[in-house]
């Protein structure tokens, strides 16, 4: 469910350079998706009003909240957002011959299979058959092109499912039934109000003109029309993934309102000043994505493939990198909200069987358990089982970045020191301590292949078995944790 978009770039892996430089040729791809909106919106406003209100409906859609940040993102709502409006500018605005039916038909049926959020369009498209109502051969053409789109989505979904391998528990059935408890029907009002604050802020001179498009004088029809476009930011009543990615594919129809409203005020200063403020909050948000946020990300996965030449299975929150195989679950709010509500505890499991070498502490509730600082006795987001077994697995090696291994302080008498599983681990101890027969220091490399290991050696020495890779460890310090700062919100 919701993996068909991957057929699209399967080219990605192939490509030279590590998972950044692959994600910069996927966002090349997402800003011809951006494009291909603004187009649509063009086309569609042009219907309503003039060239010169369309071009004001563009330039309202692009300098929105978060549409500048977030509406070439590497996610499904760019790829979406363009197939939709596509697909109702053609429904909309030409005369829908055999191919433009097939093409409206096509692109629906896509979207729908690239992710099911797009289902709040689905008002949008019942928007465009009241509006073309008195044309019954457009309506005609417009029910045949919806049941074609159903043929292929249906014969698409059916192809692309057979190639997958379905964990039990993981149909779509069942999560089809959980995406909507969880994203619509448990999500109390408004779940994202401050997102939804944020991109208002952002985007007054737009609301103001959508406002003054749906009082501007003109057929009930197109009243009902402006409102029926309007449905996917409605939904940000109770549509619990409204995050700051969702407006840019929520907003695009709204600009029609946009193009009606500045039709309406023509050539006059409030216009002006309008588009104005268009452009003083655009520049707001350039100022708040200039700085490079990347940067740490960039040089985590840098130090990712210098410790590991080949794939290793790993652990972190959502599959950081993409070449590496990782057992675990995907921590998103829902992914946890899952793995909780269920009650079973996985990371023991997973260290056993897979053996994973590396956890990348890199958001909530992996950065939570991993913290260093984290009192005893304080609640985890993970289960008590899994947070404790990640705590003794692995030790802290450089930003967020940690390695398999245990760290002891002696006492003075002999300790048995239980590692996660056999390897070859590199000594760090402020002293030379013995370690099973051996006399050993800081530097030197163990291959263990017993366990316990029995370590003796003066009292209060530390010392630290970290995961050996083979080559020498980055200066202390030189990588930050925090990996994602500034990612998901534009702030004012």
């Amino acid at each position: 469910m919701q993996t068909f978009f991957v057929h699209g770039f399967t080219w990605l892996g192939a490509l030279p350079g590590h998972e950044m430089e692959q994600i910069f040729a996927a966002r090349l791809v997402m800003i011809g998706c951006l494009g291909l909106t603004t187009f649509s919106i063009h086309r569609i406003a042009r219907h309503f009003t003039t060239r010169r209100s369309a071009d004001i409906a563009v330039l309202g859609y692009l300098t929105s909240g978060f549409v500048l940040a977030h509406g070439a993102s590497f996610r499904a709502d760019p790829i979406a957002a363009a197939l939709l409006t596509t697909s109702i500018m053609i429904l909309l605005s030409t005369r829908l011959s055999f191919w433009q039916m097939v093409a409206a038909a096509i692109m629906s049926a896509l979207a729908v299979l690239v992710t099911i959020k797009s289902a709040l369009y689905l008002p949008a498209f019942l928007a465009v058959l009241i509006w073309r109502i008195e044309d019954r051969s457009a309506v005609l053409r417009i029910i045949v092109a919806g049941v074609l789109a159903g043929i292929i989505c249906a014969s698409l979904y059916l192809w692309h499912a057979s190639g997958i391998r379905i964990a039990e528990g993981n149909e779509t059935a069942h999560n089809a039934k959980d995406a909507l408890n969880t994203t619509l029907l448990k999500s109390g009002m408004f779940p994202r109000a401050t997102e939804l604050l944020s991109w208002a802020m952002f985007s007054i001179p737009q609301i103001i003109l959508v406002g003054l498009g749906v009082s501007a004088r003109g057929s009930s029809r197109q009243v009902l029309l402006l409102m029926l476009f309007a449905a996917p930011l409605f939904a940000v009543v109770i549509y619990r993934n409204a995050f700051v990615y969702f407006f840019p594919f929520a907003v695009p129809l709204l600009m029609v309102g946009v193009a009606i409203g500045a039709q309406r005020l023509d050539t006059s200063r409030r216009l002006t000043q309008l588009v104005v403020v268009m452009f003083a909050g655009f520049c707001i948000q350039v100022v708040q994505t200039l700085p490079d946020r990347a940067a740490t990300q960039h040089a985590t996965i840098a130090e990712v493939h210098r410790l590991f030449p080949e794939p290793v299975s790993y652990i972190d929150d959502s599959h950081m990198i993409a070449s590496f195989p990782n057992p675990g679950f995907f921590m998103s709010g829902w992914g946890v909200a899952r793995y909780r509500a269920e009650g079973h505890p996985v990371f023991a499991g997973i260290i056993a069987e897979h053996q994973p070498p590396m956890l990348i502490a890199n958001k909530t509730a992996l950065a939570h358990t991993m913290d260093p600082a984290l009192p005893d006795g304080t609640a985890p987001v993970l289960l008590p089982e899994d947070h404790a077994i990640l705590r003794k697995s692995y030790v802290h090696y450089l930003g967020s970045i940690w390695l398999a291994g245990r760290e002891v302080a002696l006492t003075g008498v002999p300790v048995q020191l239980v590692l996660p599983f056999p390897g070859n681990y590199r000594v760090e101890a402020d002293q030379p301590v013995q370690i099973d027969t051996s006399m050993v220091e800081t530097g030197d490399v163990l291959a263990v292949r017993t366990d316990p290991v029995k370590i003796i050696g003066p009292e209060g020495v530390t010392v630290r078995l970290i995961w050996d890779t083979g080559v020498a460890p980055s200066a202390p310090g030189s990588l930050d944790r925090n990996i994602y700062v500034g990612f998901r919100m534009l702030s004012l």
